[in-house]
C-alpha cells in the first residue's frame, strides 16, 4: 500500500504543478505553441524502401518550433533519407497521453503495413496523473496492436520532467521522479520483445537542466537544439532496429 500512496501521491503533485504552470504561463506572458504534421519523404527514389509510422504527443509535432523540418522525427528521416528512400507518417498529436494514441492513432497506423513504428509518448501521462500500472497496460497495449503490421517498434522512453523549466521548483523533484517512473516503463515493455527497442533518453537528461537553450520560448516543449538532441539519442536505437530487420 505504502508504494501505492507515494505514487498516488506523486500524481497528485504532478496534476498541481501542471495547473500552477498553466498559470505561471498567463501571469508571465508565455507563448503558447501549435504544432505541426512532420510526415514527410526523404531520400532519392531510387533507393530501397522503408516506411516509418510515428504515434505519440507533442514531442513529434514540435511545438514552438519555425519549420517542421525541425522536429527530430524529420531528422531522423533525413538522415535516413542517405541510405533509403523513406516515406514517413505521423500520426502524432500533441497533448496525447497513451490512452489517446489506443484509441485514435493505432486504427490508422494499422490500416497498412510499416518498417518501422517509433511510439513517444508518457509525458502527459505522467503531468496529469495517470497511475503508472495503467500507463504500462496501455503502452503495452499500444506495442501488442502495432505488432502484427509493423516488423519493428522503437519506444521513445520519456525523460526527466524535472528539468522542465515552467515547473514551480517545489515540485521539479515528483516530476522528475514520474518520469523516470515512466522511462523505465518504457524499457519494461521492450523487455522480453524482440521486435521492440527503446531509445537511452536519460542519458541525455543532464543537458536539459543545464543548458535552457534546449528549449523553447514556452518554458516547457523542447527548442530546435532540443530536438537535434533527441535525433541524436534516437538514431543508434533506430539503427539497431533495422538492423533487427537486416536492413
Amino acid at each position: 500500500m505504502r508504494p501505492m500512496r507515494r505514487t498516488l501521491r506523486a500524481a497528485g503533485l504532478i496534476a498541481l504543478a501542471w495547473s500552477m504552470g498553466t498559470a505561471y504561463t498567463r501571469w508571465h506572458s508565455l507563448p503558447s505553441f501549435q504544432g505541426s504534421d512532420a510526415s514527410g519523404v526523404f531520400g532519392d527514389a531510387g533507393l530501397a524502401e522503408l516506411s516509418i509510422v510515428v504515434l505519440g504527443d507533442s514531442s513529434c509535432t514540435g511545438p514552438g518550433l519555425e519549420r517542421p523540418q525541425d522536429v527530430w522525427i524529420q531528422r531522423i528521416g533525413r538522415e535516413l533519407g542517405q541510405r533509403f528512400h523513406v516515406t514517413l507518417d505521423s500520426f502524432a498529436i500533441g497533448g496525447s497521453k497513451t490512452r489517446d494514441v489506443l484509441t485514435d492513432q493505432v486504427p490508422k497506423a494499422i490500416e497498412r503495413r510499416y518498417d518501422l513504428a517509433i511510439v513517444s509518448v508518457g509525458g502527459n501521462d505522467m503531468l496529469f496523473g495517470v497511475p503508472i500500472a495503467s500507463f504500462h497496460r496501455q503502452l503495452a497495449s499500444i506495442v501488442d496492436a502495432l505488432t502484427p503490421s509493423t516488423e519493428a517498434i522503437v519506444l521513445s522512453g520519456v525523460g526527466d520532467m524535472g528539468s522542465i523549466p515552467r515547473l514551480p521548483l517545489l515540485l521539479r523533484w515528483p516530476a522528475h521522479a514520474r518520469g523516470r517512473a515512466a522511462d523505465r516503463t518504457h524499457a519494461r515493455v521492450a523487455e522480453n520483445r524482440p521486435n521492440v527497442f527503446k531509445v537511452p533518453l536519460w542519458n541525455f537528461a543532464e543537458a536539459f537542466h543545464k543548458d535552457l537553450t534546449l528549449w523553447s520560448p514556452d518554458l516547457f516543449h523542447a527548442s530546435s537544439r532540443g530536438h537535434a538532441l533527441f535525433a541524436e539519442a534516437a538514431l543508434p536505437t533506430i539503427t539497431e532496429a533495422l538492423e533487427y530487420l537486416g536492413r
